[in-house]
């Protein structure tokens, strides 16, 4: 098995996060649902404009998508119909996503 590269897998488990389908987030950024799985299988690469379509459709900021990427190097990745994000994760998720907390 490839490694995908930290960025890509980022996005994926963002995606997750925020409980969207890859054709809504894909609405929510502006580019295809195609774009969106050839980012998160990484056969695309993340550019700088993209990064900052996802930081706006989810309401973070570019620096903590990145911090997020540099957090999960190493966990395990997902299978395909899971969403397995250790505990760390999905606390730092939690902080960068504070708005939906209070909101509930």
């Amino acid at each position: 098995m490839t490694k995908r590269p930290t960025i890509n897998e980022a996005l994926r488990l963002l995606r997750l996060y925020c409980r969207y389908s890859q054709a809504e987030m894909a609405e929510r950024v502006g580019v295809t649902q195609s774009l969106i799985s050839d980012i998160e299988g990484s056969r695309k690469s993340v550019s700088m404009d993209l990064l900052e379509a996802y930081s706006a459709a989810v309401g973070v900021k570019m620096s903590q998508l990145l911090f997020f990427a540099e957090e999960i190097e190493g966990q395990p990745i997902a299978r395909r119909g899971q969403l397995i994000v250790a505990e760390k994760v999905l606390h730092l998720l939690e902080k960068l996503h504070p708005a939906e907390r209070e909101a509930a």
